[in-house]
């Protein structure tokens, strides 16, 4: 008997982040139960695939690798005062669409393919696409901040680009955690097939190399708070607080990082729930603390997307790329803490 299909997911929302563990071809089964597909089983129909009428055909031209039997497009990226900018990896339309199928399966739906069950563990594939808050913290650390020597902590790294931006921008040490494999394999691959090589001619870049060398990768779930933050002294994250219960857990990080004398910067894209919820939580835990977010400067993204990752009626997606106004919190330990 086929199952009742349950109301559609929230669409437009994007991915939470992503306990530290080395990274392993075995992770054990997590059951079906968590993350934004898990509220039921959801049909999939053909409504729900990726729709992107007008870029499909580019795609065909665009430079394609597989990682771990999830193929991927090169998308540029720029960033300020990183000449040449920085080139991520996103699932491909077919991907997305596969990842969906995995992250909608039932335990009982066991003809799927096993190598991604292991990618998407906690049913939530939003990493492997790129998010328009991503851009505007890489912009701002690169323009507002000095990096030098500094140890810098991404949560919920999806695609890389802020870990690779901090790396570029002169970090001592990058550590890029998510609570899924997927965002991890992906990062991994663009550090080391796809940025260290020159744009032009043939040939690795030795510069970018030896900067992006800094950059570790790791499991860490920020709802999980029996396992601390590693230290650092810079904490980022973009489009994180994707539902209510990110957005509370990103604020008990906020403080948990403040207190350790870490500065924090997030980034938010709009239209997310979590972050009304993150405020509230902040204000709580840290009475008269301005917990306001400035106005930044971020940009769409292009390429397509699955419905169930990105609604057709997003804000966070265009044909091409342009200005977008995303929220930024900028918070120094030492305005609260001695």
């Amino acid at each position: 008997m086929i199952p009742p299909r349950p109301p559609a997911p929230r669409r437009s929302s994007p991915r939470k982040s992503g306990s530290i563990r080395p990274p392993s071809s075995s992770v054990p089964a997590v059951p079906k139960t968590r993350g934004p597909f898990h509220r039921g089983r959801v049909s999939r129909l053909m409504s729900t695939r990726s729709s992107s009428s007008s870029t499909s055909k580019n795609e065909e031209t665009i430079i394609k690798h597989v990682v771990q039997g999830v193929t991927c497009r090169e998308v540029h990226i720029p960033v300020k005062n990183i000449e040449g900018g920085i080139v991520i990896l996103e699932a491909t339309a077919e991907s997305q669409d596969e990842l969906v199928e995995v992250a909608c399966a039932t335990e009982e739906e066991t003809n799927l393919a096993t190598e991604k069950k292991k990618l998407i563990q906690h049913g939530d594939p939003y990493g492997a696409v790129l998010w328009p808050a991503s851009s505007a913290v890489s912009d701002y650390i690169m323009t507002q901040m000095s990096l030098g020597g500094l140890t810098v902590l991404e949560l919920g790294t999806g695609t890389g680009l802020c870990a690779m931006a901090a790396a570029l921008g002169g970090a001592s040490k990058v550590v890029a955690t998510d609570y899924e494999e997927i965002p991890l394999r992906l990062l991994e691959y663009a550090v080391h097939h796809v940025n260290n090589v020159k744009r032009e001619g043939r040939g690795e870049d030795e510069d970018r190399r030896s900067k992006l060398s800094v950059i570790e990768t790791g499991y860490f779930d920020i709802c999980n708070h029996n396992v601390p933050l590693p230290r650092a002294d810079v904490v980022i994250a973009a489009d994180i607080m994707y539902e209510p219960k990110t957005g509370i857990a990103a604020a008990i990080r906020t403080v948990e990082a403040l207190k350790a004398g870490s500065r924090v910067v997030i980034g938010c894209s709009p239209g997310r729930p979590g972050r009304p919820y993150y405020s509230e939580k902040l204000k709580e835990l840290l009475p008269g603390i301005n917990a306001e977010f400035q106005k930044v400067q971020g940009r769409t993204c292009s390429g397509p997307r699955n419905d169930l990752i990105c609604g057709v009626n997003s804000t966070s997606v265009s044909l091409q790329p342009k200005p977008l106004t995303v929220a930024l919190i900028d918070l120094c330990p030492e305005k609260y803490f001695a």
